[in-house]
């Protein structure tokens, strides 16, 4: 699938960004693949990208216990891509996977060129947080959980170097 076509079917970008901005994600974005039993990301490892995910199924575990599957069109990352956050849960392929990998340097101009989409986004955050709370636990995901206020704060920072705004 098209990645453009991918992102703008999953709220969490269609929600917060606009046409260009999809298409510049897209554009940036790096097709991965995963054989089974690989790990995606794993828990407590820095990151600063997220997937979406094209194809297959991935088990996400934070410490020993399964907290949900994921499937075509469904993400994650998204807290490390924002705000440079280590990976809260450890994430391995059960089938193959096929995924798209957007990394910092993809979402930087992005925010550069657009003054409310740090705003957007973080809104947007806030409603997945409450999201998998609701359907995973408040502690499932083995993290905080950063306000919309917060988020907007750490966005920026994560990015002030490289939108170049102090």
């Amino acid at each position: 699938m098209d990645p453009r076509e991918l992102l703008g079917m999953i709220a969490f970008f269609s929600e917060a960004l606009n046409g260009d901005e999809i298409f510049a994600l897209a554009s940036g974005a790096e097709r991965r693949t995963f054989n089974p039993g690989e790990a995606m990301v794993r828990e407590g490892e820095p990151g600063e990208s997220m997937f979406v995910i094209e194809s297959g199924q991935v088990a996400v575990k934070v410490g020993s216990e399964t907290v949900t599957d994921l499937f075509a069109g469904d993400f994650l990352g998204e807290m490390s891509l924002l705000t440079g956050a280590p990976r809260n849960a450890t994430v391995t392929a059960v089938e193959p996977v096929a995924a798209y990998e957007i990394r910092k340097h993809v979402l930087a101009p992005v925010l550069a060129g657009s003054p409310t989409l740090v705003e957007r986004l973080a809104e947007t955050m806030e409603k997945r947080q409450i999201e998998l709370d609701r359907a995973y636990g408040s502690g499932a995901w083995g993290m905080l959980r950063p306000g919309e206020a917060e988020l907007h704060s750490l966005i920026r920072k994560f990015y002030e170097s490289e939108t170049g705004k102090q």
